[in-house]
């Protein structure tokens, strides 16, 4: 549970609206007002002034143990550099922001998500902004309070697994496994065997007996990916295990218990799948018990500053100096169409961060996936041109 000081009340009520969009549990907390605060792990979330010093802060560390909170993230708008501290093992972190907090939407968005990636780091979430996105999010949260099979459909680069492993986390299974399964990338045979289990000597080189994903995830939940490309034997196989429970391991003449939540995802019309006899009409409607749809990103523009900090803030997690990003980068970012969804996104960010000076990525670093396609832009000659231009005055010897 995270506790945001409401001091600033503005700024407390736009974070907890950030953090309950991401699917966490956020409310205002003052010092008045802290009965319903007391269960579980809490986390304290409040800004400070640009000048903070936590090592001066004598009453930090004492208001802390008094609210029983087991960390703190502090955010410091007005700083002369994004940078980030931490004390006590992690146990404190003051994210400085460079810009004020009454900048543009744009550049609050992604240094607000930025700060809220730090204070999410070990929680899965999904980075968005998007008015559309947090409604998936509720209802994701909706489904995981069920045992109901899951279909996930859209596009490729849409985050269908992010989704899938999130329906895991939010329900009564999540603290056991969550398995992920491509159904795309694995052989037929071996796909059966890796997902039923086997016995020993039932195929050449079964040297060993193997229970398989499916009993391996007892209790838990298995995602499969790419459901469409199943063969459709496995396809008969895989109805008994919805239907009845039950796992017929290769090799054996016994049916063995087993719970499993399954969720698939697809990137196919799957009812077209079923007219052309690809698909298993009765195993669509088992999976197809709630069916959820991810949106391209070019339906869902205001989830692009806070994807861009969730990358940047993974790029720069192991290094001291973190890298930004312009206001007008931002914004040409949030036009595009994104025809490679997030996919590309991380794609554009990746090569921006290499070609970038001074850690600050600025429309000039940014190549589109699409441009690469239809021009045929070498990177490479990219890149040696900025390099040309940033010491052109420079006498090389």
């Amino acid at each position: 549970m995270i506790a945001i000081d409401e001091n600033n009340k503005e700024l407390a009520l736009e974070l907890q609206a950030a953090f309950t969009g991401r699917g966490m549990e956020a409310v205002l907390f003052s010092s008045e007002n802290q009965a319903h605060h007391s269960s579980g792990e809490k986390i304290y979330v409040s800004p400070v002034e640009a000048n903070f010093d936590f090592n001066k802060n004598k009453e930090l560390i004492p208001f802390l143990k008094k609210y029983g909170f087991k960390k703190a993230f502090y955010i410091a708008w007005g700083s002369d550099d994004l940078l980030v501290e931490k004390f006590l093992n992690g146990g404190i972190t003051i994210v400085r922001i460079p810009e004020s907090y009454g900048s543009g939407d744009v550049q609050r968005l992604f240094y607000l998500h930025y700060f809220i990636d730090h204070v999410l780091v070990n929680l899965p979430n999904l980075p968005c902004s998007d008015v559309e996105s947090a409604s998936l999010i509720s209802l994701i949260k909706k489904i995981a309070s069920t045992d109901a099979t899951v279909l996930v459909n859209g596009p490729t680069g849409t985050g269908k697994e992010v989704v899938s492993n999130l329906i895991h986390h939010f329900s009564n299974r999540g603290e056991n496994a969550f398995v992920a399964v491509n159904c795309a990338a694995i052989p037929d045979q071996m796909l059966e065997s890796m997902l039923f289990g086997h016995e020993k000597g039932a195929f050449t080189g079964a040297v060993q007996p193997n229970k398989g994903l499916l009993r391996a995830a007892d209790k838990g939940t298995v995602l499969l990916d790419e459901i469409s490309e199943m063969p459709l034997a496995l396809q008969a196989k895989l109805l008994r295990v919805i239907q009845e429970k039950k796992v017929m391991p290769i090799g054996s003449s016994q049916e063995v218990s087993v719970d499993v939540r399954i969720v698939a995802t697809t990137n196919r019309n799957m009812l077209e799948e079923v007219k052309l006899g690809n698909f298993r009409e009765d195993l669509y409607y088992r999976l197809n018990v709630f069916p959820l749809n991810t949106l391209r990103l070019s339906k869902r523009q205001g989830d692009v500053p806070a994807i861009v900090a969730n990358i940047l803030f993974n790029m720069d997690i192991q290094t001291e100096f973190k890298t930004k990003i312009s206001k007008e980068a931002l914004n040409k970012l949030q036009a595009y169409t994104w025809p490679g969804n997030v996919r590309e996104l991380y794609n554009v960010i990746q090569r921006a961060k290499i070609l970038c000076s001074d850690r600050e990525i600025l429309i000039s670093d940014l190549i589109f996936d699409s441009e690469i396609t239809n021009h045929q832009i070498n990177t490479a000659e990219v890149l040696a041109s900025k390099f040309n231009n940033k010491f052109s005055d420079e006498v090389v010897l």
